[in-house]
């Protein structure tokens, strides 16, 4: 039996752009990558947030490249508006559901697609962008991330490098204008820094348990207490290498850890699904595309959590938080 769920964070936009801008097929009703319409009707789909991401090396300006991506995700919802339809207000989703229809978010991946411009990031609110993560994988004018060599790809945390003075403006602007302030990708001190500017609630779309998986893309206890304390909501990854360390097949009762995790640490309200979809490599996970998520529901009852608690996982918490946040 299928749930209702929200999935706050995929990368499906990004891989429709590459395959139309190289002249090959693109859809976003039916597709091979991990995400399209089809299967999110058949894994029960709530909300799905879409995330303009941009590649900072390979782009010349992250504002342009960001507009043009959402302008792919219009026409897509276009093309399909009898499936589903854009979230601008909290009142969105109920309507869009009672008209049948999937719900879409825009959110932004990378916060320097606003240049450290005010104006610039109004620009994508006036476009529907509910959400901006600080920063991807390299410091912008917003803040840093977490140290990554590039040489080997090992990440450590960095406790000196947070919000940039500009980055403080924007993400006190982000609260004023009713965005959701998204801490995934950010530096430990990012996180902190943003902590103490955010009074309401702040998430991390798409990060999981550092306790479990000593990954610093993913949190500390002590950073999902805040996260808690603050209202907030993280994300579940699917992604392996932030799951379970080494390992070559991840498996439903592995996501179940790190929610369990979330729940002792933080309380029944400060985990959801962030899944990561067409961002990771979904070849080895036994949850590999939105319709599988009811096995994920079944495991989480099996695992001790109630019903209730499974659908808290599943959408009323990030709910909660989105209609707090984008009145």
């Amino acid at each position: 039996m299928k749930h209702k769920f929200i999935d706050m964070h995929c990368d499906t936009i990004s891989e429709l752009y590459y395959r139309k801008r190289e002249n090959k097929p693109y859809s976003l009703y039916e597709n091979e990558l991990d995400i399209d319409i089809k299967r999110l009707q058949s894994g029960g789909a709530y909300i799905q947030c879409f995330a303009m991401f941009t590649y900072l090396p390979k782009v010349e300006s992250a504002f342009k490249y960001a507009d043009t991506l959402t302008d792919l995700y219009y026409e897509e919802l276009e093309k399909n508006k009898e499936y589903i339809a854009p979230v601008l207000c909290a009142a969105d989703i109920d309507k869009n559901e009672a008209a049948g229809k999937i719900s879409a978010l825009l959110t932004l991946e990378e916060g320097e697609c606003c240049e450290g411009s005010a104006e610039k990031l109004k620009h994508f609110y006036d476009r529907g962008a509910r959400m901006m993560n600080i920063t991807w994988n390299f410091k912008n004018s917003l803040g840093h991330p977490n140290h990554v060599d590039v040489n080997n790809g090992s990440v450590s945390p960095d406790m000196e490098n947070g919000l940039t003075e500009k980055g403080k403006e924007i993400v006190a602007y982000m609260v004023d204008l009713g965005m959701i302030v998204d801490v995934s990708h950010a530096s430990d001190k990012t996180f902190y820094d943003v902590a103490d500017i955010v009074k309401g609630p702040f998430i991390a779309s798409h990060s999981n348990c550092r306790e479990l998986c000593g990954h610093t893309r993913n949190l500390t206890d002590d950073m999902i207490r805040i996260v808690a304390e603050h209202g907030g909501v993280s994300g579940l990854n699917y992604c392996p290498a932030f799951i379970k360390t080494g390992a070559d097949y991840i498996t439903a009762d592995d996501f179940a850890d790190h929610v369990l995790h979330f729940i002792k640490v933080g309380g029944e309200d400060v985990v959801g699904l962030g899944s990561d979809f067409d961002g990771i490599n979904s070849k080895k996970l036994q949850v590999r595309d939105p319709s599988y998520l009811p096995m994920l529901w079944d495991t989480l009852v099996k695992r001790g959590l109630t019903e209730e608690q499974a659908d808290k996982v599943f959408y009323k918490n990030v709910k909660r938080v989105f209609t707090d946040i984008i009145k």
